[in-house]
């Protein structure tokens, strides 16, 4: 029997075979577009959960004034805080990361300088990131130790065995280091990266980090918030802070804006993840309405040979194996199908979403067949229903669809079409808005500028005849970069100081106002920096070397910090910083030389924030770098030449401060490009279903079209009679798709501070573009059954 049923499902798919094909089509595509989007959304909603105890972790954090920002505190260093002295802490571990570039590991000839962190002997007992080789108990205890994480190892050492091998830091510290520890890579659901973890007490980092708790089940948050929240009043720095926790597992998704002093350069956004949420419910759906449809035509088309089966004494029981089989086929061989695909996917979708990941082909097969038997269970519904109704007579007479029927088809394919258009809307708008965010005058000259660093850090010396004589050496090289880089005819100007999207926060009040200090936005920079990144002053002057010196009480401000504190009159105001000004006397406060236009130095998410700028000339700065279009190549040369004789042996790098600011964008060109192909993706299938229909359409009116020509009906008039009800339902869906889009995409857009129009023809151009798909689907179809000749049809008449 079942070799029975195996034999005519196949013959079914022959005689059905573009029935079959667009069935194959749809739950291929939807069932590989949800697999992506499913494996993605959960990596994200699992991030760190692989700590067994992640529930139980608790960052230390502090607010140092009510309008300031939340950040991470090591509490045990600034306040001596001891967690024995609070019931239910286990175990404390101190942390600071250290960025990519900060910290030069090297080895006989081999240099890296990766990202990691400094840490004390209990991190590896807060969090579960395994040892792979050396003792977990002691590795972090031995100040001349250093754990690397197993890509470390293959990058820096390629086969060789690492462990006892002496490797040296450089920078500001400056020791030597035995490699005693593997530590498994970060799992790509880790909120924290590293590629090497250095004993806290092994040197003095001088770096700001944060203390992680371990709590147990007798943990009172409440209380223990009620007894350090004051923690800070005794240091001169805190006294109007106030202490808090925030729980390990909601800071990935955190968007307070909080840097946590860097310990979390990577972060979530729920909003992403309900945005990818919505578009794979509405790609099930389209694949559901399609799938259905596409059925009840596989059904009507093989209609007459169930009634023959019925009449040769086939039971229902039989006939439905029968659709069981063909189903059963078509959900294994999609299965494997589509686990092939997404494997061959998923490298260039990994690109696209920013993330390495890497599921096992076991998982993706059962969870293919999990998404293709939930989409073939829940689309046969209503097909089953119409299956199981089909009389003899009927089903010999080759009538099953007809009248209320043929409209729930027509409203299944208005549906697909209106969540298609909504979907097309949404990807316009976001394209719009990336454009505009990406091509917005920012208020500083960015083409052409590289940003990068030409002197290693070097540790503090130890006394003042060795700090006189290492500064000495310092500025001699200085002046030296100085000169050389003026005199080349390659660079059009330089400065030094942070990129402008690279500010630091610091406390900031305008003098005599009984309002706290506030989170502003701070530069060190030097006189030149005007010049190079073109800053429009409106009042006062910008720094001079000739009148000003280095880390004097003089400040330049912008429009939005002279708005905010309410300065008229910027020669008698003055501004004190938190850490630098000792009291509210005259002479502690910083003198305003002027105010630049507010330039955006943050995502255009946000409107440009007070923004304190003040002359530092450090040796160890960025240097950012400017070159005319046609000197770049020939300047960036010039640059490395003086890094090479500089630091002998050491790896250049630099970047254009263009593509830095184009990396601020990144998560909204990665969603526009996830947009645009689920966009494309969704119209294929609800362009399938409509081609289905309209084959249906054709060959259930060939006798009509056969009549009508024979009657003088010209092609024209037969495509028209058999386009315009597809014309009807694209209009409709275009009604119903519109409001909805643009009520969505209003809120999206209130995330930013600067948005684009939604425009009148965002929404002509999706339905023009619907229509033209539309008619390019079924106008085939309609022009072979118009030109078609009508003896063909009327021989057997």
């Amino acid at each position: 029997m079942v070799r029975y049923y195996l034999k005519y499902t196949f013959r079914n798919f022959k005689s059905n075979r573009l029935v079959f094909a667009g069935s194959l089509v749809t739950i291929l595509l939807s069932a590989l577009c949800i697999s992506l989007l499913y494996t993605y959304i959960h990596n994200e909603l699992s991030m760190d959960n692989f700590h067994k105890r992640e529930k139980d972790i608790f960052l230390l954090i502090i607010q140092q004034s009510p309008e300031s920002q939340l950040d991470a505190i090591d509490a045990n260093s600034f306040f001596g805080f001891n967690y024995r002295d609070y019931p239910g802490i286990e175990n404390l571990a101190s942390v600071k990361k250290f960025a990519q570039g900060e910290l030069l590991f090297k080895y006989d000839e081999r240099s890296i300088s990766p990202e990691g962190i400094v840490a004390d002997s209990t991190f590896l007992d807060v969090f579960d990131f395994k040892l792979k080789v050396g003792d977990q108990s002691a590795v972090l205890k031995e100040p001349d130790a250093v754990v690397f994480t197993e890509r470390l190892v293959k990058r820096f050492f390629g086969s060789e065995n690492p462990m006892g091998k002496t490797v040296k830091l450089s920078g500001r510290v400056q020791q030597n280091y035995t490699v005693k520890g593997i530590v498994e890579t970060p799992p790509v659901n880790s909120s924290l990266n590293f590629d090497f973890i250095l004993p806290e007490h092994s040197a003095s980092f001088n770096r700001s980090g944060g203390n992680f708790i371990l709590v147990d089940d007798g943990f009172d948050k409440t209380g223990f918030v009620e007894q350090i929240k004051n923690l800070g009043h005794q240091h001169p720095q805190f006294k109007n802070s106030r202490m808090d926790v925030m729980a390990f597992d909601k800071i990935y998704n955190d968007n307070s804006g909080a840097s946590f002093n860097g310990l979390f350069p990577k972060h979530g956004n729920p909003k992403n993840i309900s945005i990818l949420l919505v578009i794979t419910a509405i790609i099930f759906v389209i694949t559901l309405l399609n799938f259905s449809n596409l059925q009840i035509i596989s059904i009507n088309s093989s209609v007459k040979n169930i009634g023959i089966n019925k009449i040769s004494g086939a039971s229902q029981k039989h006939i439905f194996y029968q659709k069981l089989t063909e189903l059963g086929m078509l959900i294994l061989s999609s299965a494997v199908m589509i686990s092939v695909t997404f494997l061959l996917v998923l490298p260039h979708f990994n690109r696209i979403v920013g993330v390495e990941l890497n599921p096992d082909f076991w998982q993706v097969l059962l969870l293919n067949l999990a998404i293709l038997v939930a989409v073939v269970l829940a689309s046969m519904i209503y097909p089953s229903v119409v299956f199981l109704r089909i009389s003899l007579a009927k089903s010999l007479k080759n009538q099953v669809l007809s009248g209320n029927k043929l409209a729930g088809r027509n409203v299944v394919a208005t549906i697909q079409f209106s969540l298609s258009l909504i979907l097309l809307v949404a990807s316009i708008v976001v394209v719009k808005q990336l454009h505009l965010m990406l091509n917005k005058d920012l208020g500083f000259h960015s083409a052409n500028i590289i940003t990068t660093r030409l002197f290693r850090e070097q540790p503090f010396p130890t006394n003042k005849e060795d700090w006189a004589v290492q500064r000495e050496e310092a500025q001699k090289n200085f002046q030296y970069v100085v000169n050389e880089l003026s005199t080349s005819s390659a660079i059009k100007s330089f400065t030094q100081g942070n990129s402008p999207i690279n500010t630091h926060v610091m406390p900031w009040k305008l003098q005599g106002d009984t309002r706290d200090y506030t989170s502003a936005n701070f530069l060190a920079l030097t006189p030149d920096y005007m010049e190079t990144l073109d800053l429009r002053l409106v009042e006062g002057r910008f720094f001079e070397k000739e009148k000003d010196k280095q880390r004097e009480n003089k400040v330049v401000i912008n429009e939005a910090a002279k708005k905010y504190w309410g300065i008229k009159d910027i020669s008698s105001a003055r501004v004190l910083n938190k850490y630098w000004s000792r009291s509210d006397d005259q002479n502690a406060g910083f003198e305003i030389l002027g105010v630049v236009k507010d330039f955006n130095s943050e995502h255009l998410s946000v409107k440009p924030r007070p923004l304190v700028m003040m002359y530092f000339e450090d040796v160890e700065a960025n240097f950012m770098i400017r070159f005319e279009e046609e000197t770049a190549k020939e300047g960036i040369q010039f640059v490395q030449k003086l890094f090479d004789e500089l630091n002998p042996g050491e790896t250049f790098e630099y970047a254009f401060l263009a593509d830095n600011i184009e990396a601020m964008y990144r998560k909204e060109k990665r969603l526009s490009e996830i947009y645009m192909i689920f966009t494309c993706i969704a119209f294929l299938i609800s362009s399938i279903g409509l081609f289905a229909i309209s084959l249906y359409d054709t060959r259930s009116r060939i006798k009509e079209i056969g009549v009508r020509k024979v009657n003088g009906a010209k092609i024209s008039e037969i495509l028209t009679m058999l386009n315009k009800d597809f014309v009807k339902w694209v209009a409709i869906a275009f009604v119903i798709a519109c409001p909805i889009a643009y009520y969505a995409m209003s809120k999206w857009l209130e995330n930013f501070a600067y948005k684009t129009t939604l425009s009148w023809w965002i929404f002509a151009l999706a339905g023009l573009l619907a229509l033209a798909i539309a008619l390019l689907t079924v106008s085939w179809q309609s022009w072979k059954a118009a030109t078609r000749n009508p003896v063909e049809a009327l021989r057997y008449e």
